[in-house]
């Protein structure tokens, strides 16, 4: 079963297409888990709405939170499902078929993550592609040259958030990437690339919504890549704000 968890703040002009997203998947068994953070906009009222449309898999609450990360590690400890991933709040999967897709990857090449490619688009109309985040088969240089997956694309077996101790709190923006370069860096982990778009993303972000989060993300993923045991952190950290650049040129219009 997956367990697809989605983090909520004052989400209303958008939730209601995320779980429109979810609930458009085909022949899955999805448990879906809504961490609020005491939404008071409207958020609440739209998941109470859907609630009975899951057929009693879905899960939620609303209470406090640290942000963004701790919605999500607690939604990972709420989670039953064998597979986790993520669908933010704004965001949509690129089609009906994604986690079929998924599923299917996992089933035939036992892997522990499944990961793929993720389109940003604009806030109004998610047709309109705007950046294009085309990720490749994984190998451990890559890590060297700032390479990682999309996060909203990475869907991984329940045991490994456990493993690897979740999120740190610590880290405001950057928490996602500490994670994934731990995860990345466990050489018993079998990962493996769909190559299709798993994730529509809204522009807007967190991490590059203004010019001082863009400053506390690079002071963040320096101290990610240092935690980490990385030496050459400013070329990492080159390469990885370069590949954003090749991104731009890569958009195309999603059937």
């Amino acid at each position: 079963m997956f367990s697809i968890i989605t983090a909520t703040y004052n989400s209303a002009e958008t939730i209601q297409e995320t779980i429109e997203s979810v609930l458009s998947q085909n022949d899955c068994d999805i448990e879906y888990v809504v961490v609020d953070g005491q939404s008071n906009d409207g958020t609440l009222e739209i998941i109470k709405k859907n609630e009975s449309r899951f057929n009693g898999r879905m899960r939620w609450f609303s209470e406090p939170d640290r942000g963004i990360y701790d919605a999500l590690n607690k939604g990972i400890r709420l989670a039953t499902g064998d597979i986790i991933g993520m669908l933010h709040s704004d965001d949509v999967f690129a089609s009906s078929s994604v986690i079929n897709a998924i599923q299917e990857v996992f089933e035939k090449t036992n892997a522990d993550v499944v990961y793929g490619d993720l389109v940003y688009v604009d806030q109004k109309n998610p047709e309109k592609v705007l950046r294009y985040w085309r990720s490749q088969p994984f190998h451990s240089a890559l890590l060297l040259r700032g390479w990682m997956p999309a996060h909203p694309t990475v869907f991984m077996k329940k045991e490994i958030y456990e493993q690897h101790g979740g999120f740190d709190l610590s880290f405001s923006i950057s928490a996602d990437y500490d994670f994934l370069l731990r995860v990345f860096q466990d050489d018993s982990l079998h990962s493996v690339y769909l190559a299709q778009v798993i994730t529509k993303m809204r522009v807007g972000g967190t991490s590059n919504k203004t010019i001082r989060n863009i400053v506390i993300k690079s002071k963040e993923d320096y101290r990610a890549l240092r935690k980490n045991g990385f030496s050459h952190t400013g070329w990492i950290l080159a390469m990885k704000n370069f590949s954003k650049i090749t991104q731009f040129f890569r958009t195309k219009t999603l059937s």
